[in-house]
């Protein structure tokens, strides 16, 4: 058996020790050349996300399982943002030549815990070798509702976002800088560590108008929306939620805190709109509303423009 079977063989193994956690619709699994998923009752929600070596991680900042885990929550927060619940994951591997059979092991392991962890499983993909590591990750969801996308946002809606945001950036900004202190350690594992926040979107399905995952940073990702939806948005700075001690965080590598929020992106979080209800304050934090009049504002400052920027692939 050559080493690129002998590759599959384990992965297939592996994964098969998740497949009891996630659906039983599986007709034709790994190893063959395409996987067969029995029909679906509702729309099936597809999405596929990148993580290459040198442009998203360095091979130093996490172990081969947080890659793992990352990359796939990365793409299955895609999913999150329609309100799809996951179903599958078909997974590419391009393998720098050192990469060993621990080491992939750890990574698959990081995938499967991502895919674990919201119900899906893993059911096929690709193999190759290449200079740099890259994950390839393409998702299949799946939901009898109508999905929720950019478009929708009505002028008087409320803006809401889950969880924290600016964690990740600083994070990375951490680990860029090279820094270890421990005031920073939480905001590092935030980066290594996201969730996909599927739940919240099951929930958002029957209450949100639009929605947005926060990857590119959450000033970019609303302005996306707002775009599709042809409005604009008044954020209130004052009301973006952050972690505790983000703001003293922030400081010991000279950040602005404010911009982290709004910039920093791979929050992974929710970024929705939708009519003011007291039910989704349990749910997300109001950080603004729905206007006519196109653009990104802030409240309480003359409605001065808020700068659309965030991660761009090609920018310079």
């Amino acid at each position: 058996m050559n080493v690129e079977e002998a590759r599959i063989g384990r992965l297939r193994a592996l994964f098969a020790q998740g497949a009891a956690r996630a659906g039983r619709d599986v007709e034709v699994d790994i190893g063959d050349d395409a996987a067969v998923l029995a029909p679906s009752l509702g729309r099936d929600v597809l999405s596929v996300d990148a993580h290459v070596e040198g442009v998203h991680f360095r091979r130093a900042w996490l172990t081969m399982r947080e890659l793992g885990t990352r990359a796939a929550t990365a793409a299955l927060s895609d999913l999150a943002a329609m309100g799809a619940e996951p179903r599958a994951v078909l997974l590419s591997l391009a393998l720098p030549a050192e990469v060993d059979e621990d080491q992939l092991d750890a990574l698959a392991l990081g995938v499967r815990d991502a895919c674990d962890e919201v119900g899906a499983r893993v059911i096929g993909g690709n193999l190759a070798r290449a200079s740099e590591l890259s994950i390839h990750t393409t998702v299949l969801g799946r939901m009898s509702e109508t999905p929720l996308t950019r478009r929708g946002a009505l002028a008087g809606h409320g803006v809401y976002v889950t969880g924290t945001l600016g964690a990740a950036a600083l994070g990375l900004a951490a680990l860029v800088e090279g820094r270890t202190d421990p005031a920073l350690a939480p905001f590092v594992t935030r980066w290594r560590r996201p969730r996909a926040r599927i739940s919240e979107g099951r929930r958002l399905v029957e209450i949100a108008s639009a929605a947005i995952d926060v990857s590119d940073g959450l000033a970019l990702d609303l302005a996306r929306l707002a775009d599709a939806s042809g409005v604009g948005l008044e954020l209130d700075l004052v009301e973006l939620p952050t972690e505790r001690d983000f703001a003293s965080a922030a400081a010991l590598l000279g950040r602005d805190p404010v911009a982290l929020a709004l910039r920093g992106g791979e929050d992974y979080e929710l970024a929705f709109t939708a009519p003011e209800s007291i039910a989704l304050a349990r749910l997300a934090t109001r950080i603004g509303v729905v206007v006519p009049q196109r653009g990104l504002r802030a409240t309480g400052s003359g409605g001065a423009a808020i700068a659309v920027a965030g991660f761009d692939h090609f920018g310079r």
